[in-house]
């Protein structure tokens, strides 16, 4: 999907307006529990800070107030685009979140996919890996629910950050529509990061980027609550105790 308002000054507001992270945007400002809304400026989902400019790097530390960074990649992603930078008063935390390689079982879907096709991969990929990497997602859950400003991140933002956010969302009485709305955002950050590369690196042949569409994550989210109930009876089947304390942090 080719998307034209990926310039700084056209993004949506739940982005921010840093340079080289091309998908950091705030979880915040969606209605909740209660008639409540989820706080801004507690949480943020990002992609890898390997292209991040110190200007970038600034603003996430000292504009926005990230005082934890997760990230959820494998060992060999760290060493390919390097973690966040050390700096005093942000704590980081290397939060895999396992699951088999999307190379490995051989990808059936692409940039050039249906919607169709890449909605039935996804639900099938993201309920599996919601199941191999609860560890992460249950860590993460108990950094955030701390209180501090965090932000979590993948390679893209996009699959493992995507599936966090949800639970995360899910757990505050987050619409389903409004988390898969969170969900699809996305695209307006991977249409920036390939802007970025097609000018830095070159334009692949094949484009190999799959596409974030909101209904692959209510799939996914259909597909947990059969399994599960809910996706907070999820957390709570993982070892996730502080839902209320979430909600106390999180909510206003």
């Amino acid at each position: 999907m080719v998307l034209e308002n990926t310039a700084l000054e056209t993004l949506p507001p739940q982005f921010a307006p840093t340079e080289n992270i091309f998908n950091l945007r705030d979880v915040g400002g969606w209605k909740a529990l209660d008639g409540k809304k989820v706080r801004t400026g507690r949480v943020f989902r990002s992609d890898n800070f390997g292209q991040a400019t110190e200007a970038d790097i600034d603003h996430v530390v000292n504009d926005l107030g990230v005082r934890h960074v997760i990230d959820l990649r494998r060992g060999e992603e760290l060493e390919q685009t390097g973690r966040f930078p050390e700096v005093d008063g942000v704590e980081f935390h290397h939060f895999e979140l396992l699951h088999i390689k999307w190379e490995s079982i051989g990808m059936r879907v692409n940039g050039h996919s249906s919607e169709e096709d890449v909605v039935a991969f996804l639900r099938h990929r993201y309920t599996g890996m919601l199941e191999s990497g609860y560890r992460s997602v249950r860590d993460s859950l108990e950094v955030i629910a701390s209180g501090e400003p965090v932000v979590f991140h993948c390679m893209a933002g996009k699959d493992r950050t995507g599936i966090l956010a949800a639970v995360l969302l899910s757990i505050l009485g987050v619409a389903e529509e409004d988390i898969a709305a969170d969900f699809e955002l996305t695209r307006i950050g991977s249409a920036r990061w390939r802007k970025w590369r097609d000018e830095n690196l070159g334009k692949p042949e094949v484009e190999g980027g799959i596409d974030t569409p909101a209904e692959a994550m209510l799939q996914t989210i259909e597909e947990m609550n059969a399994r599960f109930g809910s996706m907070v009876a999820y957390s709570e089947a993982i070892g996730f105790k502080d839902a209320d304390v979430l909600r106390g942090q999180l909510l206003h």
